[in-house]
Parts: C-alpha cells; structure tokens; sequence
C-alpha cells in the first residue's frame, strides 16, 4: 500500500522533473549561446576611428580637382558642417525620435508596422538610427536570430560609448546612398555636383528618401520613384513638426536638376587607366595607404567633347543601321498607372534635348505617331511603322517645333563601339582618352587595348619611308592592278576601294584617295624592312608581318599607337611619349614621380612637312574633304579594313592629334559603306570643331618647298 502511494507520487512529480530539466537546459543553452555571441562581438571602440580615411584627388591639366578616390567613396565630414535640415530630413525618414529614445526602441518597430499596413507597402524600418548603423558597419549582412542579439547587444554599448550626436553623425557619413557611395557628402556630390552644406532643404529630402531602398529610390535611375519617397520624407518632415506648412509647399514645388553624371566619383576610362597605373607602379592599396595628388594630363573640357562626340556619332550610325526596339507593351487599363509614374520623372527634371526618354505610342499618325512622355504629349518622328498603341520605346527628345509640339526621334539598338583619343603633339599631354560608349556597361579601353587593324590610316608609314628614300610629292607610281603569287598557288590582287585607276598617279594623289593598288607597288619597291624600321622611329613597337598586305594596313594596332605616330609628322618630326600622367605627390609632399616631356627627333624638318602636304589632301580633296569644313588647316587619314570590320579616322592640326575607331568587339562588319569617312571622320569633327577653337588657326611650317605647287588642280 505504502509503495503504492510512492509510486504515485513520483508519477505526479516526473513531469515536474521534466520541466525542471527542459528549463535547466534551455538556461545552459541560452548562457552558453550568450556567451558565445559576447566572445563573437566585435569592438565598438573601432567606430571612433573610421573618419581617418585618406582620400586621393586627381587634378586635371589645369590643377583643378576632376576625381576623388576614396576608400568605399565615403568622405567624412564633421557634424557641424551637416545643415541642420539635412539631419532633419533624414531623422525624419528614418528615426524621428532618435535623441528621445534608447539604442532598440520597441515603439519605432510598432509604428513602422501600421505605417506599412496603412500604406499598404514598406515605407518606414523598425530599426533605430543606432542600430542601422551597427548593421551597417558592424555585422555581416546574413539575416537570423544570432545577428539580431549581436545587433541589440551592440546598440546598447554604442550608446554608451558614443553621444547620440556621434552616433549621427557616423550614420550620415557611411549610409550607402547608391551609385556606390556613402554618406551625404558624396551623395550630394554625385547627385547634384556640390557639398551637403550647399544643397537645398528639398535636395536634401531627395537623398534622404534613398537610404530605404537606393536600388529603387535613386534619382538618376529611378526618378519617378525618387520623387515619390522624396515627397513621403517631405511629409514626414511636417508631420513630425521640422517643417512649417509654407516651407513644405515650398519645398513640394522645387524642381530639382540631378546631375547626369556622377562628378568627382564618376567612372570613367581615364579614372580607370590613371587607378590601374598607379597601382602597377606603387601597389595595390597605394591609393588608400598615400592620400595622393596625381596631377593629370586630361583637360577636363576636351574630354567632355570627347565623350560626347562618340556618343552622337555612333548613335547616329544606330539610327542608320539598328533595330527599332520596344521595350515591353502594355494593355490600355495600364497606361494610366504608367502615365502617372513616368510624370513623376519628368516633373523631377523637365524635358531636355538630347536626353532618352520612356515613350508610350497611343496612336499611329501618317508621318509618326503620338506619343506620351509623362502626361506631355508629342510626336515620335519615325519613316518606317515598325510600332502598335501600348509599345513602350525609348525616345531622344529633340525639341519643339514651331507648334510646340515636343518632337522625339525612337532609339535604334546595337553594340557598335567606338573609342577616342586626342593628344597634345608638342608634349605628348594625353587630353582625352574616350575607351568606349559607357564605361559603367564595358570598361574595356578600346583607345589603348585593342589592337584593331588600321586599314588605310597605316599608309602615311609606308609615304614617310618612301620620302625618307628620296620619293618626293609628285613622284609618279603605277596604280594598277598587279597579281602576286604566294606558295601552293595562292594569289592576291590588291583592289582599289572605287575599283577605278589611274594608270601612273603622283605620291600626293595617291595619298589622297587611298589607292590600295598604288601603294602596295611602292611598298615592293621601298621594302616591308624599311617600313618596319619606320615604325620603331615613330615609337610604334608592335610586330608587323613581313607581306606585302601590311600597305591596307593588317597589322594590329592600338588606337594610341597610330596617335603617336602621326604626332610626329605634326610637331615636326619629332617623337612624343604619350604621358597621362604629370606628376605624383603623397600626402607628407614627397614627389614620387615627375614625368618630363621627351621628345627626339626622328624626321628631318623637310620630310615632316612633306608629311603634312601629303595628309592635307585627303582633307581638302580626297577620301576626308569634309575636314575643311572646319575653317583650320587641318589633316589626317581615313581608315576602312576589309568586310567594314573597322573604321578610322586619324587627324591633326599643328597644335593636337585625334584619333577615332568605330567597330563591334565581337569582329562584326559595320555595313557596306560604313567607311572611316562615313562613321568616324563626323564623330572627330565634331570634336575638332570645338577644341581647335582654344588655338590661332596657324597652318602647318613648309620646309624646303621650294618649286613644289602645294594645291595641284583637280
């Protein structure tokens, strides 16, 4: 009986022992993961330290500050240099109680939950500004329960080792704002060209609307979306009583101007080439561990032009030779949903010639059809009817016409390439160095990488030999077709471009109007060896084959190499190095490097000019005359390989040369007709036209020209 009784005790007591034991474990397990996330926190004592980063700065020809490399693209500035309504805007978007509350703050988190509801998406974080801040800079990005106790437990000892002003201030210095920058002193920069302390209190609305979601809410992206969240924040600033109700009409009605490109932080392939150079030369990290002056070569105007000028040409050869493309079509209930959004881009910046837009066709008209950009209306100028109501396309905005009417042109589709590069011929200063059409999608730098074949711009070395041997300008040589045999009864007949010869041409001629025939029977009467000799004299050092097809110009060559080279023929005779960069100074003021001018002469004076005489004629009269549209005594070669692989254009004035290439990297013929004339010699047109205007227009010195008629009838 008594066991009996004893057995059901120990029954009633067994879950009792259960839950004693389930909890005595739990505890273990609970100070035994405690301790392992205490052993596993970082120190916060680092974040005291982290405006200690060395920033770079690239000037430009005229020691004027074009790019900054720094560390992640932060640049830290002090709290009292940050306007108070930037801080506002911002604890307005993110953490408005920030100075009220602790390091977690349980209230936030309820709040942002029915803001989400009540908007019926995320417009509003839980977290606190400390908190996004040790995320941030603290904890790896992966999401689970041990990265939350890390991020609370650091919040607390954040705050108790930081002031909340501190703690701001790290905030507003590192948060990622996009277009892979941190802070608001390089968003402000890359978004509207100035410093946080000189934006407007709507600019600053705009970059605080960012930090939610940058991948959605940056302006030069998304800037209808950037508008929206921009007017949310604005909202917001109101509500939490930073602004008066007339400083937020104000600020509603602001039309803001995002810069296009990104300033001192933008990408470009002259950034690019100076980066890698440096860190060839001094290590990697030098930029990071020095705190550099590079004192460049480029001129920051000619290389704007240079850009620019690409951009137009090949967009020009797209709208002959492209596709017509629609991006996505959309049902008639859409389109007011797409209306409003792509307005709210619009009204952000306005229309601007030149600039792409996302265009709604709506109907078909008989010359075109009407378009929607936002809620203006206008007109897509197109001959063809390639488009259906509810396309979506994208269109370049040309402008009003006499009705204003805002007129647009639809964006043809391809991946043709093109590069730039314009040098100085007196000291080899690199001016501009354009390596393709968008560095951001391929950063190749087809200006000094690619080795292209030249095709009829290698001529002027097989001349300048020819001159060297005791040609002169009017000699005459047989431009007719000749058959040459090769082993294993292969032959070849070198063509002229026109299929029309002369029978006996003179040298000037010859040059003039590219004839392939011509040439190759100079270069068997003057050698491959002499020419090849040439072309080490001019600084050219690449490997040309020992044929006899290397006259169309098969050999392989940068763009660069053929700058050089015609350099010489401009300055007289001398070889230039290409420099890039002038000088190099570290932050204690040690000169690392300084890179003098150095020239040698490798032409006689004489030769030289004869040079010039003979590369004046493809401008004047031949294969380039559209040059002397420019008003300066001008002269260059055109270039166009077999099957239209690639086009060039290589021109100069006394004072600079500038080479152009056109081509797809994929070896992609450009099209019957699509000769360096056609697709490049606009494009250094309309680059030339510009720069030259900065020089006298002095012609080329004659030397030697004693009895020699340097404009012969035609």
């Amino acid at each position: 009986m008594v066991r009996k009784r004893h057995s059901n005790i120990l029954k009633k007591r067994r879950p009792l022992y259960l839950i004693a034991l389930v909890a005595l474990s739990c505890l273990i397990l609970s100070v035994g993961l405690v301790a392992y996330i205490m052993n596993d926190i970082p120190s916060v004592a680092v974040m005291k330290h982290l405006e200690n980063r060395p920033i770079s700065n690239v000037y430009d020809n005229n020691d004027q500050i074009v790019y900054l490399i720094v560390p992640d693209n932060r640049i830290f500035v002090t709290y009292n240099k940050i306007p108070k309504y930037v801080k506002d805007a911002f604890l307005a978007a993110e953490d408005a109680d920030f100075f009220k509350h602790g390091a977690v703050d349980p209230l936030s988190i309820v709040r942002a939950l029915w803001k989400n509801i009540l908007y019926g998406k995320v417009v509003q974080g839980g977290s606190t500004i400390t908190q996004q801040v040790v995320k941030s800079l603290m904890l790896s990005p992966e999401k689970n329960i041990t990265r939350k106790v890390k991020e609370a437990i650091l919040s607390y000892r954040l705050e108790n080792s930081l002031t909340k002003k501190e703690i701001l201030n790290l905030y507003l210095n590192n948060i990622y704002m996009g277009h892979g920058v941190y802070g608001v002193e390089a968003a402000s920069q890359v978004y509207f060209g100035r410093h946080v302390w000189e934006i407007s209190r709507a600019e600053a609305a705009l970059l605080a609307g960012i930090v939610q979601a940058p991948s959605r809410y940056t302006p030069k992206r998304h800037p209808g979306n950037a508008r929206i969240r921009q007017e949310y924040v604005i909202d917001q600033m109101a509500e939490k009583g930073f602004i008066n109700a007339k400083t937020k009409k104000d600020m509603l009605k602001e039309r803001i101007a995002v810069r296009e490109d990104d300033g001192v932080f933008s990408d470009s392939y002259f950034k690019d080439f100076i980066f890698r150079y440096v860190e060839e030369k001094y290590g990697k990290g030098a930029f990071s561990r020095k705190g550099l002056k590079i004192y460049a070569t480029v001129d920051t105007q000619l290389q704007k032009l240079g850009e620019e000028a690409v951009r137009k040409g090949l967009n020009l050869y797209e709208q002959r030779k492209g596709d017509y493309v629609v991006a996505y079509h959309l049902e008639k209930r859409k389109w007011g949903d797409f209306i409003k959004a792509e307005d709210k881009d619009i009204k952000l910046s306005g229309l601007r010639a030149g600039k792409i837009y996302d265009l709604l066709i709506s109907e078909r008209m008989k010359s075109g059809y009407l378009i929607q950009a936002g809620k203006e209306k206008g007109i897509l100028q197109t001959e063809g009817f390639p488009f259906k109501p509810g396309d979506v396309i994208k269109g370049i905005y040309s402008g009003a016409d006499r009705k204003k009417n805002h007129l647009f042109q639809p964006v043809r589709s391809l991946k043709v390439e093109g590069a730039l590069l314009c040098m100085d011929v007196q000291t080899g200063y690199v001016q501009a160095m354009v390596g393709g059409r968008d560095f951001e999608r391929s950063p190749y730098n087809r200006a000094v990488s690619a080795k292209v074949q030249s095709g009829s711009a290698f001529k002027p070395f097989i001349y300048v030999t020819a001159l060297k041997k005791g040609y002169d300008l009017d000699t005459l040589i047989s431009d007719e077709p000749k058959e040459y045999h090769f082993g294993a009864g292969r032959t070849w007949t070198p063509k002229n471009y026109d299929n029309k010869y002369e029978g006996q041409i003179t040298i000037r001629d010859a040059v003039a109007y590219s004839k392939n025939a011509a040439t190759v029977r100079l270069l068997e009467d003057i050698g491959v060896g002499a020419v090849k000799e040439t072309i080490r004299d001019l600084g050219i050092n690449v490997e040309i084959e020992d044929n006899l097809s290397i006259a169309l110009g098969t050999s392989n060559l940068t763009l660069l190499d053929l700058v050089k080279g015609f350099a010489v023929f401009a300055n007289g005779g001398y070889r230039v190095k290409p420099l890039f960069v002038k000088r190099i100074v570290d932050n204690a003021g040690n000169v690392l490097e300084e890179d003098p001018v150095e020239k040698d002469r490798v032409l006689t004076e004489e030769i030289a000019s004869k040079m010039n005489i003979l590369l004046k004629g493809p401008t004047e009269y031949g294969t380039a005359k559209g040059a002397s549209k420019l008003g300066y005594p001008v002269a260059g070669k055109t270039g166009t390989t077999s099957n239209y692989y690639d086009a060039l254009f290589v021109g100069y004035s006394p004072h600079i040369v500038t080479g152009v290439w056109v081509g797809f990297d994929a070896r992609t013929s450009l099209g019957k007709g699509e000769s360096g004339a056609r697709v490049c010699l606009p494009i250094w047109m309309s680059f030339m036209g510009s720069a030259l205007r900065r020089y006298p227009p002095d012609d080329f010195a004659e030397v030697g020209m004693t009895g020699i008629d340097t404009f012969p009838y035609h």
